[in-house]
């Protein structure tokens, strides 16, 4: 037996205006972070895996350890180092109500270096979030403040910087303060998709339609589109060019314009993290999973409260039942100003006789506490948590693969995304031993099957209970398997005495490292990590002499490795 509930709230967050408002932001205030000329690796507002890029990535010639200064005058208001994010990233907080962030930093300047070292140590943590008050750490406009690095989530060197606002903590659209970067080159327009608003979008494939630029203009073959319905919005596939780099970046703002007229405009220029989530709602995240395309869309999902977008006249709904011929023109623009068109007719077809009949059993709404549950699932999703209502379908399929207690519980489909996390609990089909009680974890893979994404389950009453962003295919299983240490530089009786670190490789095959702990004679010793290395780096704390070496590995449900080496130093 199996239940949907609902209940109800919500509409798009929408800004009513006649134009965009003109942006007030200080010119010509930040330095260059850099002594080389600014060219970027990223831009801000770039579509990213669940968030917009919200920084400017500056380009440090493919090179570790460029000097970083600090942008304006203020004081370091923040440190944190983590392997993932921004790794080594340092916060200056400036008088004047902003504050500056950079990145992916190799490590710090010599002062500050010496502190966080210290502070690691008391609190036997390499990994650490520190914040200073304002006497602390003063700089100066362009002081060195650290070194540029690859740090954290990265796939190369480059420093990340971000303006943001002190209060809100908002990061701000960092091309909108005159900083010295080049660019004239307008935005590429490659396709444009049409969305039946009549339907919801994860229940519909898009009408999508190639552009060439002739006579300066972007259009589709077709110069007048015939479209099968009453109802139409658009959505647009476009990318930034800059002068002297190839990277591409991401769109500033567009307009939609019909028959003459502004309807509905988005700028990017003030996204809180709070709200980068919804990146998957102001794209269309079910046509970018399956194609690879991402289509920004001038109108905004039931569910999505970004704050970028602007009524001008219209919410992006276009009512063709007339069935005139409307002119349709879309302004794509970049933070210079640098405009593209695209411009074309849509009219509904004559033939069109009304859409195909759905079966919305099971429907979840964006509104609505949707709840699902029978003899082995329970889960229930927030208001809000859905950008667009969806048709839920919900499959069990029998295994008998080693290692599982469940069958598969295939839920909803994994290419609609999410805002909120949700509690899922499963009961298990099949005994599982006292002794495995703290081994089990919940598995999820994508609905094509690949992408495992491993929770360590906690029990509740019979059930097994673990947390998860997406539907997918989950599965009940244990993991019993310790993590794997692999040595890269050492082995036991080792003389390393000419050596300037020690490293290691670590993973574990199911449920992930939880953490690590280094101790030397016993004392615990500051081991960084680098995605899945661990190293240690020789200094006072490792004076001469004979040593010994304990490294202790734990994953997410206590499987534990440990190993012991003896060097000579």
């Amino acid at each position: 037996m199996k239940k949907i509930f609902l209940l109800l709230l919500f509409l798009p967050q929408i800004i009513f205006a006649q134009t965009f408002p003109s942006p007030h932001f200080p010119q010509n205030v930040f330095r260059n972070p850099l002594d080389i000329p600014m060219l970027l690796a990223g831009g801000y507002g770039e579509i990213r895996p669940g968030h917009f890029h919200e920084g400017l990535d500056l380009k440090t010639e493919g090179r570790i350890g460029l000097p970083v200064h600090a942008a304006a005058a203020g004081y370091i208001s923040r440190i944190s180092i983590s392997n993932t994010g921004f790794g080594h990233v340092v916060y200056v907080t400036h008088p004047d109500g902003f504050t500056t962030v950079y990145g992916h930093l190799n490590r710090f300047n010599p002062a500050l270096e010496n502190y966080v070292k210290q502070q690691q140590y008391a609190k036997e943590s390499w990994a650490v979030d520190l914040k200073f008050p304002p006497g602390m750490f003063p700089v100066k406009q362009g002081q060195l403040i650290a070194y540029s690095g690859a740090t954290g989530s990265v796939a190369g060197p480059h420093v990340h910087f971000e303006i943001r606002n002190t209060l809100s903590e908002h990061p701000l659209n960092g091309l909108l303060f005159g900083l010295n970067i080049k660019d004239n080159i307008p935005p590429t327009v490659y396709r444009m998709a049409l969305y039946n608003m009549d339907r919801s979008i994860y229940e519909q494939n898009p009408d999508v339609y190639g552009l060439q630029k002739e006579s300066g203009i972007y259009a589709p073959s077709k110069k007048l589109i015939l479209f099968n319905g009453d109802k139409i919005g658009f959505g647009v596939q476009a990318l930034d060019h800059m002068n002297n780099t190839s990277g591409t970046f991401g769109i500033y703002e567009e307009i939609l314009y019909v028959d003459g007229k502004p309807q509905i405009g988005f700028r990017l220029n003030n996204i809180g993290y709070e709200e980068t989530r919804y990146v998957d709602a102001h794209t269309d995240y079910k046509t970018f999973k399956e194609t690879g395309r991402h289509f920004e869309l001038l109108f905004s999902l039931p569910g999505n409260k970004l704050p970028i977008y602007y009524n001008f006249g219209g919410n992006g709904t276009l009512d063709i039942s007339d069935g005139k011929a409307h002119t349709i023109k879309i302004i794509v623009r970049d933070a210079d100003g640098n405009t593209s068109t695209v411009q074309f007719e849509v009219q509904k077809n004559p033939t069109f006789k009304g859409l195909e009949k759905m079966n919305y059993a099971n429907t979840m709404y964006v509104s609505s506490r949707n709840i699902f549950e029978n003899n082995h699932v329970q889960f229930y999703l927030e208001p809000g948590t859905l950008y667009d209502s969806i048709c839920f379908h919900y499959q069990q399929v029998s295994t008998d693969k080693p290692g599982f207690h469940s069958g598969i519980f295939q839920l909803g489909n994994s290419d609609i995304p999410m805002y909120h996390s949700f509690n899922l609990n499963l009961k298990p089909q099949k005994t599982i031993p006292e002794s495995l009680h703290n081994k089990v974890v919940i598995v999820r893979r994508d609905s094509r099957g690949s992408g495992e994404d491993v929770r360590a389950a906690k029990w509740d009453r019979g059930w097994l209970v673990a947390r998860f962003n997406n539907f997918g295919n989950f599965s009940i299983q244990t993991d019993t398997i310790p993590p794997v240490i692999t040595p890269l530089n050492i082995h036991d009786n080792v003389d390393l005495s000419k050596a300037a670190d020690i490293r290691f490789r670590i993973g574990d095959n199911k449920s992930g490292v939880a953490s690590y702990r280094g101790e030397l004679d016993g004392k615990w010793l500051l081991f960084g990590q680098k995605r899945n290395v661990i190293y240690y780096t020789f200094d006072e704390h490792c004076p001469p002499g004979e040593h010994t070496l304990k490294l202790t590995v734990t994953d997410a449900v206590s499987n534990q490795s440990v190993r012991i080496y003896h060097f000579k130093r």
